[in-house]
């Protein structure tokens, strides 16, 4: 028998489940699922799955609502969300044990639940998904119990399904995408049947429709692609391809495969690979130099994604359109304008990330359009005012442009091997010295607000007044104004 130390959970966990078993006699109470695996794993967790047996339904609702808040929304699987009282954590899922009979339509959640008290525990868990899913941890004596070889597939890092994988996807497709993102955040690999079992189902399981409605919600593919991206973005994509859904799901980066780039610039290879490369930027050494202890949030891992998806678009070259080089004019502006559909059609501003980030459409659909900023100006010619507008107006935003730019200078790699990072330096530099102007936050608080300056000049509210306050700005950036009385003999110059 295999023990795990009772000191692996959190003291007031063990507290609560040791007064429920007192005060409950036969009643028997499991740690399941995930937090049993990080335990052995020594991952950290702070989502617990509990599965009680020995107590009817009712009498354990009762206990659970004289020890802290119940939250019924989950009672038609027979799960109580629980947050005990002084708990700090996120709510507790307490289940009765349960066998899944599938519907067979392969539709999430398409299942007829039979909940009893009177289960065993073994019954409860050869219904899981995946085997390193399938542990139970006895609260009582804290024996691990593993009914279907989970803690070898652990030891080998292995992504197995719990019995026939063809039949356990077909029950709930989303279970594929659930495979690929656990095989991402644990970087583990998949059992060979698992994964040819993936490979056949996944093109279905994304594409599939029962009486009109996708078999798995964009939701649940939002979720999944993200937390996958999150966990490992380079890879997350390359794996989501081998299975065949960025060709399902993302044909505009699919789209992006073959599509040749200048060699002078991109010795890397075609504008695929290029994009995929980019998401991996942040691992560099480099990085860590722009910017610090910073890992790239969900709109930046998209952006950089699709940052050329409009080049497939734009594409020139020598043959077809007697260009001295490869070129793709315009494919900033051109995949921006793909962007809101992408991130529509897969609804991928449902997700919100445990620490409460999400994709911003708008962020990334600037972030695309405006990531040859650069490229297209010299930095040294770039007016305060525009510096400020790019980088310190929305400050988020103007660090998650720097971001993708690094990306992309940094997965572009010219034949000479010089690396790209020289236009992000000097605008750096450039931001750096407009720093003592601003505060703390990064504003700039202009001398003179636009009701003075309608005050001031008699006008009504309109584009004039916004080109009058850009004046100004820029002023105020270089120094020209420093006080509000040198703001108003500016107007009265520009009357």
């Amino acid at each position: 028998m295999y023990h795990i130390a009772p000191t692996a959970l959190p003291v007031n966990l063990r507290q609560l489940t040791a007064k429920l078993l007192h005060q409950n006699a036969g009643a028997s109470i499991y740690l399941v699922g995930g937090a049993v695996r990080d335990i052995l794993l020594k991952r950290s967790t702070k989502d617990f799955d509990l599965v009680a047996t020995g107590i009817a339904g009712p009498k354990l609702e009762r206990w659970l609502k004289r020890h802290g808040q119940v939250v019924l929304v989950g009672k038609t699987f027979g799960v109580y969300k629980f947050i005990p009282q002084h708990w700090s954590l996120e709510e507790i899922d307490i289940a009765l044990p349960r066998l899944d009979h599938s519907l067979k339509s392969g539709r999430y959640r398409d299942v007829k639940i039979t909940t009893s008290s009177k289960l065993k525990i073994e019954d409860d868990l050869i219904r899981r998904d995946f085997t390193i899913n399938a542990l139970a941890l006895n609260l009582d004596n804290f024996e691990l119990i593993d009914v279907v070889g989970s803690q070898n597939d652990l030891t080998k890092k292995l992504i197995r399904t719990v019995g026939s994988p063809r039949l356990r996807f077909r029950e709930d497709f989303s279970r594929l995408l659930r495979g690929l993102r656990f095989a991402l955040q644990l970087n583990f690999k998949f059992e060979s049947k698992t994964w040819s079992a993936t490979k056949s189902l996944a093109t279905k399981a994304v594409t599939a429709k029962l009486n009109n409605s996708w078999l798995i919600p964009r939701e649940i593919i939002a979720r999944e692609f993200l937390k996958s991206l999150t966990a490992q973005p380079m890879d997350a994509v390359k794996l989501w391809d081998k299975a065949g859904l960025i060709a399902r799901l993302l044909p505009e980066v699919n789209a992006m495969k073959g599509v040749p780039q200048a060699k002078i610039w991109h010795s890397e290879g075609d504008v695929f690979k290029h994009s995929v490369m980019a998401l991996n930027a942040f691992t560099s050494n480099q990085w860590q130099k722009f910017f610090p202890r910073q890992l790239p949030k969900l709109s930046v891992l998209l952006g950089i994604l699709l940052h050329d998806i409009g080049k497939p678009l734009t594409l020139q070259t020598p043959t077809t359109h007697k260009v001295k080089h490869i070129a793709t004019p315009e494919h900033d502006t051109k995949g921006a304008q793909l962007v809101p559909k992408i991130i529509a059609r897969l609804k991928l501003t449902s997700y919100v990330a445990p620490d409460g980030d999400k994709i911003d459409a708008d962020m990334v659909e600037w972030l695309v359009a405006k990531h040859l900023l650069l490229v297209h100006g010299q930095v040294a010619n770039f007016k305060p005012s525009t510096l400020y507008k790019y980088f310190y107006q929305k400050a988020d935003w103007g660090l998650a442009l720097q971001q993708v730019i690094f990306a992309d200078s940094w997965a572009t790699r010219p034949a000479d091997g010089h690396r790209l990072f020289d236009r992000l330096l000097a605008l750096r530099k450039r931001l750096k010295n407009l720093q003592p102007l601003l505060s703390n936050k990064g504003d700039l608080k202009l001398l003179l607000n636009g009701n003075e300056v309608m005050k001031l000049l008699k006008l009504k509210p309109g584009p004039e007044v916004g080109k009058i306050l850009k004046i100004l700005t820029e002023a105020q950036l270089t120094k020209q104004i420093t006080t509000k009385a040198e703001a108003k003999k500016l107007l009265q110059r520009l009357l």
